[in-house]
């Protein structure tokens, strides 16, 4: 598991794999990370779940997964995944950019299919499960593509954009793909989260207040409260605790930093406070948490 794909709200594949466009991610919730946050970042995402239930936002769809469905989520989408009490949900991911299928080449098929798909002109079936009538042929083709990125065979490279242009064409021939219908007030709407969102991942380190937040969007306190929890599932104050925590996490995992420097680096300003928040959302103590890794 990436430890970057759960601790930034706008996520991108890094730029030193820049000639492999993609990152493949096996998550196991709440084992791995207690739930992912909503973010978003400009790839494509192609989620199989192999067991358990998860409530997830994608746009303006909440659902809930179970085993074998298909998830789907187009770039760009605000998306968020949130743990079913006393379920483990284990699946697999692939990000990719639409550059394994040619977007940066213009020709017919990128202005007709990947273009409108990337700027939001077409929306992408967030959701399949087995009774779907395209689930019987899409499934081997996302198993193949899957099984592409982690055997990694001779030629694979190949292989993936193959896979990955039949999943699409397999999405466009059942309809799975259609003409978005995002009303302007929707539209604008995304766009303030957004802004939220990223002013909070820049500025995590620095006390944040519900004001700040709240004027960036032109929103009264209450609205912006009232707001944000409709559109993010959780308080804006809990919010921020959890992307601060999740960095810590991140900095106990790739770090030898003292526990008192990550409680600042990760934006707490007492470390009291970081360590009983810490333990409340991951269940040991951050010592404890580095400890465990170490010895796994």
């Amino acid at each position: 598991m990436h430890p970057f794909l759960f601790s930034s709200q706008k996520q991108e594949i890094s730029k030193e794999n820049h000639l492999e466009p993609y990152a493949f991610f096996h998550c196991v919730i709440p084992i791995n990370t207690p739930n992912v946050l909503l973010h978003w970042h400009v790839e494509a995402e192609l989620t199989y779940v192999h067991t358990g239930s998860a409530i997830y936002q994608v746009g303006e769809e909440t659902f809930y997964s179970h085993e074998g469905d298909l998830i789907f989520v187009p770039p760009n989408t605000l998306h968020s995944i949130y743990p079913v009490p006393g379920t483990t949900h284990i699946s697999d991911t692939l990000v990719f950019h639409l550059d394994l299928l040619g977007y940066s080449i213009m020709d017919q098929c990128t202005i007709t299919y990947l273009r409108p798909l990337f700027n939001g002109a077409l929306n992408l079936l967030s959701h399949m499960n087995k009774e779907h009538p395209a689930y019987k042929e899409l499934l081997p083709c996302v198993k193949d593509i899957l099984n592409c990125v982690t055997t990694k065979d001779f030629y694979f490279e190949l292989l993936l954009k193959e896979k990955l242009h039949h999943l699409f064409y397999l999405l466009f021939k059942y309809n799975c793909i259609t003409e978005t219908n995002v009303t302007k007030s929707t539209s604008l709407h995304m766009d303030k989260i957004k802004k939220a969102l990223q002013y909070i991942q820049d500025n995590y380190k620095e006390p944040i207040t519900i004001i700040q937040l709240a004027n960036l969007c032109h929103f009264s306190k209450t609205h912006f409260m009232s707001f944000f929890k409709q559109r993010v599932g959780i308080s804006c104050a809990e919010y921020i605790i959890q992307l601060r925590l999740r960095i810590a996490a991140d900095l106990l995992r790739t770090t030898d930093l003292l526990v008192s420097e990550i409680a600042l680096e990760s934006g707490f300003q007492n470390l009291s406070n970081f360590n009983r928040q810490f333990k409340c959302y991951y269940g040991v103590s951050p010592k404890t948490y580095r400890n465990n890794l170490l010895t796994q």
